[in-house]
């Protein structure tokens, strides 16, 4: 498997926009139990209001074969945000490698493993920027549902329901475990029971997909307060490195061609 952002891996392998769950079908009003709402919009409040903010994830990402075999593989992913116009993620694993920067002005995407970098030009804000990304090239970032400014109307967006699971741990840690149905997926997500309302825990399950296949999320090294340098965003290309088309970017790079070739 090449070295990919997340989302792409998920189109190759059968299930795009894994890690977004506002761009699924429109549906009708949906029909949240008060109490899942409660915790939703306390999350979501509270992620609104950070001005910096910074976490680790640790993903788990089922692949099934042609003969039904289910097969996990896993990637680590570092995120920083700063409200509201820049983004810098960290991606390492089985289906990525990469450097995500956007500093309020353009993206870039360094492919670690290929040593290639992509460069785009995009609106002022992380809300605009995720908009463009999906509308223009079908590829999102990591996440991004915990990156808008109003997280709450998007996680919402494409729900049929939702209820409250019950009071459930995520390691150590008490959390308030919510469910949701979509039309294309359902999904789970656990609340920080604290007196910091952040999520822990992220599961999709693609039950439209074969073998329903998952997407599980571990949330986890959240600094709400960050000192986050305007140098962290800003991409400075390495000795050694070539520049790609942002369309092509996971392309793999064309043999040179021998002398005497034609």
């Amino acid at each position: 498997m090449s070295k990919e952002n997340l989302c792409d891996s998920f189109q190759r392998i059968g299930y795009a926009n894994v890690t977004t769950l506002s761009w699924a079908a429109q549906q009708e009003a949906p029909k949240i139990e008060p109490k899942a709402d409660q915790y939703l919009k306390a999350m979501s409040g509270y992620l609104a209001d950070l001005k910096t903010y910074s976490f680790q994830v640790e993903e788990f990402i089922d692949e099934v074969q042609d003969d039904g075999q289910k097969l996990q593989l896993s990637n680590q992913r570092h995120m920083s945000v700063s409200r509201p116009d820049k983004v810098f993620g960290e991606d390492e694993g089985d289906t990525a490698n990469s450097l995500f920067y956007y500093d309020g002005k353009t993206v870039t995407v360094f492919d670690r493993a290929q040593k290639t970098y992509a460069t785009e030009k995009m609106p002022g804000t992380i809300d605009a920027m995720l908009d463009d990304l999906h509308d223009r090239f079908d590829t999102h970032q990591t996440l991004a549902d915990f990156l808008f400014a109003d997280p709450y109307k998007v996680f919402t967006e494409r729900v049929q329901s939702g209820t409250y699971v019950g009071l459930h741990h995520v390691g150590k840690v008490k959390c308030h475990h919510l469910a949701f149905r979509q039309k294309l997926l359902d999904w789970q997500i656990w609340i920080d029971a604290g007196e910091q309302p952040l999520p822990r825990k992220l599961l999709i399950t693609f039950k439209r997909q074969a073998d329903q296949p998952q997407y599980t999320a571990l949330i986890h090294r959240w600094d709400v307060n960050p000192k986050l340098t305007d140098e962290l965003f800003q991409f400075q290309p390495p000795e050694g490195v070539r520049k790609v088309d942002f369309l092509n970017r996971h392309a793999e790079p064309k043999p040179l061609k021998k002398a005497g070739d034609k």
